[in-house]
């Protein structure tokens, strides 16, 4: 787990410019089955964040339940777009009970941010 100050949304309902540029968006299919690999996409920024020497997202990161699903190092050459695409297989014994998924991103300015997202399996 990240230790050290994750900032958050002051006000989650009025989020300012820099908030939405680096609050990670959680994309989940819309049916997930326990025991079957599901594709999570995590995005940073509901504002695009921009990828530039100065100011770019290093890493980004997902757990499942406080379980680490893995960690994405970003770079500038490789990577246009701040975002990574993780692989889930649950145990079975989630199907039917909420999940809680846990986005950690890394800005090289602006520190980590972290989102949540509650999902039920079937």
């Amino acid at each position: 787990m990240v230790e050290g100050k994750i900032n958050k949304p002051a006000d989650p309902k009025n989020l300012t410019e820099g908030d939405k540029k680096h609050i990670p968006a959680i994309y989940v299919p819309k049916t997930i089955v326990a025991g079957e690999p599901f594709d999570v996409i995590v995005e940073v920024g509901l504002i695009p964040h921009v990828m530039e020497e100065k100011h770019h997202i290093e890493w980004i990161e997902l757990y499942l339940n406080d379980n680490k699903i893995g960690k994405v190092e970003l770079s500038l050459r490789k990577n246009k777009k701040a975002e990574a695409t993780f692989t889930i297989e649950a145990d079975k014994s989630l199907a039917g009970k909420e999940s809680k998924l846990r986005a950690l991103e890394h800005c090289n300015v602006h520190g980590t941010w972290e989102e949540f997202m509650t999902i039920k399996m079937s």
